[in-house]
């Protein structure tokens, strides 16, 4: 990473830092993008470089997070069954949160839900996730995703394991990827199989 690569970063980190401070002590509609911008010590244009708008400070990971994602999923084989897939995929990318994103995950999630500005976009990213997710596995499986209900379906069961296991460890800590792998023994153990 080049020097200006560096302090791209570390200029963007500080403004998401100073607008979770800020988030956090007077709320999402409390701060103005002005204030987030003066206390990371930017101007506005610079602020706005970075973040479109005072709501993709809320989603400062997700467009790389979606990237990854895609970039994973493109690197698994053709017929994989999908449950492997997901397995496959979700695993490198639940390292991201690791302990010290538990604050930060906890802040989020309670400007989402009081903000319903941000709830409306969070859903619209998780639609995105999800519609990412059933278009490679319905290439995967060689189906169209209006003829065949296995991408679509696979999709929402890889992103519900996610969120039950995410909504846990939001609200006990602990690793993740432990409570994910609970999340898919429990549909396991819920859904028989038959031979």
């Amino acid at each position: 990473m080049s020097l200006r690569d560096l302090k791209r970063e570390r200029t963007r980190r500080s403004i998401v830092d100073t607008a979770f401070r800020l988030f956090a002590e007077r709320g999402f509609d409390g701060v103005t993008v002005a204030e987030i911008a003066a206390a990371a010590e930017v101007g506005t244009r610079t602020l706005h470089r970075y973040f479109t708008s005072k709501e993709e400070l809320v989603f400062p990971e997700d467009d790389d997070l979606r990237a990854d994602l895609a970039r994973l999923l493109a690197e698994r084989p053709a017929g994989e069954h999908p449950e492997t897939t997901l397995a496959v995929v979700i695993t490198p990318l639940i390292s991201r949160f690791g302990g010290e994103q538990l604050t930060r995950a906890r802040t989020r999630d309670a400007l989402i839900t009081a903000t319903p500005a941000l709830r409306a976009r969070d859903l619209a990213k998780q639609a995105a996730v999800e519609q990412l997710i059933e278009h490679h596995l319905a290439r995967q499986l060689g189906v169209a995703v209006d003829s065949d209900v296995r991408p679509a379906l696979w999709a929402k069961i890889g992103m519900a394991c996610f969120f039950s296991a995410y909504r846990v460890w939001l609200h006990t800590g602990g690793d993740l990827a432990h409570h994910l792998t609970d999340a898919r023994t429990a549909l396991a153990e819920t859904i028989p199989r038959h031979s």
